[in-house]
């Protein structure tokens, strides 16, 4: 009887834990970014971060695939490349250990309390990637960037033995011009935040992509078609739209030519240039002769269940980690649709960065 007493009192607790995990309020810092800066930006950096820092966010998460959601996939969009840059890290030789998930796991404990063993962390680094944590071996290879100019003959020659040469990170896919180089792993490093989370769901990928394809090949037969009669109404409402889509892609690059990309990504304006030009003119050219709707309507649909795992993968794994404040890092084009999603879940508060602070 004790010991039924005893489980029963366990169980009650256990479910009072979860239910109280499910409804944590969580406030979100949600900054839309652009994939690529360019290696000539002149972009404000230091306005996304300033906010983000004001924040004080417990966690970050980025656009990233966890190991276990990449590892489940049938396919992926860009496995190819993937697959070349494991094959690269493999070929320099340096082997796995036999436990990499505890492996890792002291490598974090070592280098919480000594961030400057340089190559602790690049042996992480490595771990990291060759078990498909590819956003936060990013991270990591961030930091070893930034750390670069520091290393001796010895933290070169390990570097080399694990990575590959030191100024060959491209072949990892590591890029200086991304969002998390500029942006999201700055704010990290600088909240002694070790870990960035993952949200990305890639579980639609393969609808999504032949719903494009059909959409693209059929979008420029109805292109050639409404051109061909410029003085249908039809093609008023096409010529209307392009004009608009033209007026905002040039604020779009005012904005970008003043260092202000950032805060463009994150208006009104931005949602609607994208919306038009990812989805081909979306709901705006619906009902046009020849237009393929039905097409766009699968685009829309993979697109938004894309987006629902994104924000449902996102606040699980906040709530699971105990984060009640966090920053989200996410390409531009998802800014509209996941916000919505977001402010629609139950205990979940969103800041977008153009409003917060204001």
């Amino acid at each position: 009887m004790k010991f039924l007493i005893t489980l029963l009192l366990f169980s009650v607790s256990f479910l009072a834990k979860a239910q109280s995990t499910a409804n944590q309020p969580i406030e979100i810092l949600f900054i839309a970014a652009s994939h690529d800066y360019g290696s000539k930006s002149v972009e404000d950096f230091s306005y996304p971060i300033n906010k983000a820092l004001a924040f004080k966010p417990d966690a970050v998460f980025g656009e990233n695939l966890s190991p276990e959601d990449y590892d489940a996939l049938d396919r992926h969009w860009n496995k190819e490349a993937i697959d070349k840059r494991l094959a690269y890290l493999t070929q320099i030789g340096h082997k796995l250990p036999k436990n990499p998930k505890a492996f890792i796991a002291r490598q974090y404990k070592l280098l919480h309390k000594h961030p400057n063993f340089h190559q602790e962390r690049m042996k992480l680094a490595h771990a990291l990637f060759l078990t498909h944590d590819f956003g936060n071996a990013s991270y990591q290879f961030y930091r070893l960037d930034k750390m670069r100019p520091a290393f001796g003959k010895e933290e070169i020659t390990a570097f080399t033995q694990l990575l590959g040469p030191v100024d060959s990170l491209k072949n990892l896919g590591f890029r200086r011009t991304n969002e998390y180089y500029n942006i999201f792993h700055p704010i990290a490093q600088a909240l002694h935040i070790e870990k960035i989370m993952p949200m990305d769901c890639q579980k639609f990928n393969t609808p999504w992509s032949k719903a494009w394809e059909k959409t693209d090949s059929l979008y420029k037969l109805f292109e050639t078609a409404v051109e061909a009669d410029t003085n249908s109404a039809d093609y008023r409402t096409y010529a209307a739209l392009q004009k608009e889509s033209n007026v905002l892609q040039q604020r779009m690059n005012t904005a970008v030519r003043a260092g202000k990309g950032t805060a463009f990504f994150n208006t009104s304006e931005w949602d609607k240039l994208t919306d038009i030009g990812n989805f081909y003119g979306n709901h705006y050219l619906f009902g046009l002769k020849g237009f393929p709707e039905n097409e766009v309507r699968d685009m829309l649909t993979y697109w938004t269940l894309r987006n629902e795992g994104m924000c449902q993968n996102l606040v699980s794994r906040a709530r699971k980690a105990g984060a009640k404040r966090v920053v989200v890092g996410v390409g531009a084009s998802h800014r509209e649709l996941m916000v919505d999603i977001l402010k629609a879940m139950p205990g979940v508060t969103v800041y977008t960065l153009n409003e917060y602070g204001q």
